[in-house]
């Protein structure tokens, strides 16, 4: 009887603390579009690289399209951010780009004894230099009316000067100027009256980015005063932390790995790791990003939809600004809406 009164208590205690625990369902976020503007109709199923240059300012690498290899292609010319001076940083986009026929080039217009202020004039030696050699190797034929620019973070104040000066330094017209992200830094920002009126604009900034950097994508967006209003657009991404990966508009959402550089030293230096990312000024350089909704939807659409207005349909950008699509950020694995892009033209 004692035995059998222990017996109930303790069953009677069990099912007054117990709580059932509910199973938690992961909510992934979206996948990328099979086709359109940032999805995965690719033309092209490869892509092969070659560069030239020593020093390591004057260095670039080329990016082409292979398998099949076009015989003509038109130029993306890559502007990195400071801290990532790699095309590994950016590869998802860069295959993206070359698997739809464009020819990417990357230049390292950084050196270790270069001022700030020669670092466009780098670029710019090191994308004629690309034509000319381009032109030697006979190769595939480079197409100059095809001109695209496309910049992050200190590199997208650095495109927009370089589009602001083509006329000037006999490069090709920048039909299509993209700047993600943008961050002054140490880079001055010229008088851009010289972005020519023909270029299709567009200017991307995140809730998550500092006021500063918002400045400047407003200083690039207003000072480019020769592109008519309905030729540019301002886009404004909105953080969403429902599910995995949360979709975060920092300056870092532009990087497109597709092997996270610092799994290993994370996995082998965990504790160091973990007290450094709690520290707002050292977490965005430590955080390993994937390719993710942020990529295939903003930067990979945008430059996708910009490239068809203006070479494949020639129109203006106002079908963009009134674009449900390009708004649209997708949905989560549960049905319920990402947040959408803020699209304006007055920002």
């Amino acid at each position: 009887m004692i035995r059998f009164l222990k017996v109930y208590f303790i069953v009677i205690i069990f099912a007054f603390f117990y709580t059932p625990v509910k199973a938690v369902t992961v909510k992934y976020s979206p996948v990328q579009d099979i086709a359109g503007p940032g999805g995965r109709d690719y033309q092209h199923g490869s892509l092969k690289t070659w560069e030239s240059g020593i020093i390591p300012h004057d260095r670039y690498i080329v990016f082409e399209p292979s398998d099949p290899t076009p015989t003509k292609a038109g130029i993306v010319l890559f502007i990195h951010d400071l801290t990532t001076p790699s095309p590994h940083f950016y590869m998802g986009q860069i295959r993206h780009l070359c698997r739809k026929g464009w020819i990417v080039l990357f230049p390292y217009y950084q050196g270790t004894d270069q001022p700030t202020n020669h670092y466009m004039f780098n670029i710019i030696r090191s994308t004629k230099d690309f034509l000319q050699r381009a032109f030697e190797r006979n190769q595939i034929q480079v197409d100059h009316t095809k001109f695209v620019i496309y910049g992050h973070g200190a590199g997208g104040v650095l495109a927009a000067d370089v589009a602001g000066t083509y006329d000037y330094f006999g490069l090709p017209l920048p039909k299509v100027l993209l700047i993600t992200m943008p961050s002054r830094t140490y880079i001055k920002l010229l008088n851009l009256r010289g972005v020519s009126r023909e270029t299709r604009l567009a200017v991307i900034t995140g809730d998550r980015v500092p006021d500063d950097d918002v400045l400047v994508a407003r200083d690039i967006f207003y000072t480019t005063n020769r592109v008519r209003t309905y030729n540019k657009i301002f886009i404004t991404v909105q953080s969403d932390y429902y599910g995995y990966p949360p979709l975060i508009g920092d300056r870092n959402s532009a990087l497109s790995l597709e092997y996270p550089p610092n799994e290993r030293f994370i996995i082998n230096t965990r504790n160091e790791y973990i007290h450094a990312y709690k520290s707002k000024h050292l977490a965005p350089y430590l955080r390993a990003k994937d390719i993710e909704n942020f990529d295939w939807r903003v930067d990979f659409r945008v430059l996708d939809m910009l490239i068809i207005a203006a070479f494949n349909l020639n129109t203006d950008l106002r079908p963009m600004k009134k674009s449900e699509e390009l708004r649209s950020m997708g949905y989560w694995s549960n049905g319920k809406k990402v947040k959408p892009l803020i699209i304006t033209d007055r920002p």
